[in-house]
């Protein structure tokens, strides 16, 4: 066999290996790393936020666990992963808040920092705020 036979094998080889090790109908949730990785971001997320002397005050009182399940179900549903989200709208259990657009903007910078310290990728982390962003109408009154 010629060399360029035998070098056009191998690289078909190679290419057909790698693209088997990717798999394009994979959902958001799953290429976000599923319930683990949602899990942490969500708790890196409310931790941050909810010790922030500038966004603390509308965690007050409320409990932390059940929030960061609820938060964690809901990207589950959102992002394609099956789970079952039975929370509020975001309209109905930020109503009386009175949350801040400031507040709001230092969540999603807290999330964006979370997606990057579970090693996101940049396309899913830009899917999953697109998904989040419309949320902004519902949760944001001053």
């Amino acid at each position: 066999m010629e060399k360029t036979s035998i070098l056009v094998l191998s690289l078909t080889a190679i290419l057909m290996t790698s693209c088997a090790s990717i798999e394009p109908n994979q959902s958001l949730y799953q290429r976000i790393g599923g319930q683990e990785v949602l899990s942490k971001v969500v708790s890196e997320t409310i931790d941050k936020t909810s010790s922030d002397p500038k966004t603390k005050r509308s965690f007050e009182g409320i409990k932390l666990s059940k929030l960061k399940e609820s938060i964690t179900n809901q990207l589950c549903q959102l992002t394609g992963g099956g789970c079952n989200y039975e929370g509020d709208t975001m309209q109905k259990s930020h109503a009386d808040a009175k949350i801040t657009t400031a507040e709001f903007e230092l969540m999603v910078q807290n999330l964006r920092d979370a997606l990057d310290h579970q090693k996101v990728g940049t396309r899913e982390k830009n899917e999953l705020l697109k998904i989040l962003a419309p949320m902004k109408r519902e949760i944001v009154t001053n």
